[in-house]
């Protein structure tokens, strides 16, 4: 049996001109964790990110903490969305949603339901059907590369992580949607696999942050 750890990235950089940049708490947030991890005795074969600033800053932030000597591998196909992409071909704006994290989760929910309609895929550089194909293939890549008893570590977004255990559950996008909703910078998904193939055993485990600092953008 292997492991595959999905970890969210620590607390973005929301309401700033670069959202995609940890902020100070999601750097405590990416140490923490590894400190949690090293602590755990999970000694991975790999770790691997997405392409995005703030997934990449939180890999560096778990290595680290930890004594591990695997260096980090960077495969685009666990990238996030683009939720500005979404949202700005979404026919209403609101401007409360720069500044406001619920304002704008309940419009990039709205946007979202429009992407995965199929109904306006003309709209999108990335259909939704292209992001869950591409996040598919990435999950496929990471698990098939896994020996039997190997451990890997993968930091991606909530959008990624939320689609992922969607397919484990046979859910679609209502699932897809409720599971971006409640996911935690610095959460980690298990996923085991073995002869009868893959298993999510946890989701969105933050166990290791204390309450303070528990955030979702």
């Amino acid at each position: 049996m292997s492991v595959l750890y999905l970890v969210r990235h620590g607390q973005a950089s929301f309401g700033t001109e670069d959202y995609d940049r940890l902020s100070p708490r999601g750097k405590d947030q990416s140490q923490s964790l590894g400190a949690f991890l090293m602590r755990a005795g999970t000694t991975p074969t790999s770790i691997t990110s997405g392409d995005m600033k703030r997934q990449r800053q939180t890999a560096q932030g778990l290595i680290e903490a930890t004594d591990w000597d695997t260096k980090l591998g960077i495969d685009p196909g666990w990238d996030e969305f683009n939720a500005s992409a979404v949202i700005g071909a979404y026919p209403t704006d609101d401007p409360s949603a720069k500044s406001d994290s619920r304002a704008f989760q309940r419009l990039l929910e709205k946007a979202s339901t429009r992407w995965a309609s199929g109904d306006h895929d003309a709209d999108y550089l990335e259909t939704f059907t292209a992001f869950t194909d591409r996040v598919d293939a990435a999950l496929d890549r990471a698990v098939d590369g896994l020996g039997s008893g190997q451990s890997a570590v993968v930091v991606s977004s909530s959008g990624v992580i939320a689609w992922a255990a969607a397919r484990l559950l046979d859910g679609g996008f209502e699932q897809w949607l409720a599971l971006n909703r409640v996911t935690v910078n610095s959460g980690v998904t298990k996923i085991v696999s073995g002869a009868s193939g893959k298993t999510m055993v946890t989701f969105n485990d933050h166990g290791h942050l204390p309450s303070s600092w528990i955030t979702y953008r």
